[in-house]
């Protein structure tokens, strides 16, 4: 009854047009570039999204699955999201990510998210990925928990920093918080929101399969990333 009294007095917009009905209109949703399945590493078609066994020889994820391409429109919406507080389009972004990724097996997956600083949590008042991943899961009927990998320090922002900057950044500052969630499950599902490098994923991923021995399969799954860098 509350929440029917808010929408009436403020009418929910689209954050890309600012059309009345909801924070993404089904008009704006045919905009968005859906990204290809692809290798996280070297950005070829991949089937499923799995990283090749090639490019797996120095990488540890083990499949990363991607919405679609980050620019000027997926943009606007994401920092509307981080930083102007409007924790309410995490509904609508995870929506619209279900329907993009359609049926992923999440069988037998524990769906975690990647943590964010203490600093950061307080700049924003809370972990944009954190909402997501309670969404996703509930969907899919899968498992996931906030509180399996936690974050030392931070280096600041990386949308920030410029790609060669990010690559040369060490994200060693995260650790299990709770290794025993992880003997529970046959594998990790990682969210983020955007992937440039896959350094941070990469660091995570390497310390859960480092915990378990490297018997253990890691998994992305993100919202945006940018066009192929091709070197």
């Amino acid at each position: 009854m509350f929440s029917s009294f808010l929408d009436l007095a403020y009418p929910k917009s689209c954050h890309i047009c600012g059309k009345y009905g909801g924070y993404l209109c089904d008009t704006c949703k045919k905009i968005f570039k859906r990204n290809l399945p692809e290798c996280y590493i070297c950005r070829r078609i991949s089937p499923n999204y799995n990283t090749h066994t090639q490019c797996k020889c120095t990488n540890s994820l083990d499949q990363v699955i991607v919405g679609w391409e980050y620019n000027k429109v997926s943009s606007k919406i994401l920092k509307s999201y981080k930083y102007k507080g409007a924790r309410d389009i995490a509904k609508s972004l995870s929506e619209f990510l279900i329907q993009s990724i359609g049926n992923v097996n999440f069988r037998n997956t524990l769906l975690t998210s990647v943590p964010i600083s203490f600093l950061r949590r307080n700049e924003r008042g809370f972990n944009q990925t954190e909402l997501l991943v309670e969404i996703i899961s509930k969907h899919y009927d899968c498992d996931f928990s906030l509180d399996l990998i936690g974050r030392k320090i931070e280096k600041g922002h990386q949308s920030l920093r410029d790609r060669e900057s990010r690559l040369m950044v060490e994200n060693s500052d995260f650790y299990i918080k709770n290794t025993s969630l992880l003997k529970k499950y046959d594998s990790v599902t990682i969210l983020d929101d955007v992937i440039t490098t896959g350094k941070t994923l990469e660091s995570i991923s390497r310390i859960i399969k480092e915990e378990q021995n490297g018997n253990y399969s890691v998994n992305a799954l993100c919202l945006f990333r940018g066009k192929p860098y091709y070197s």
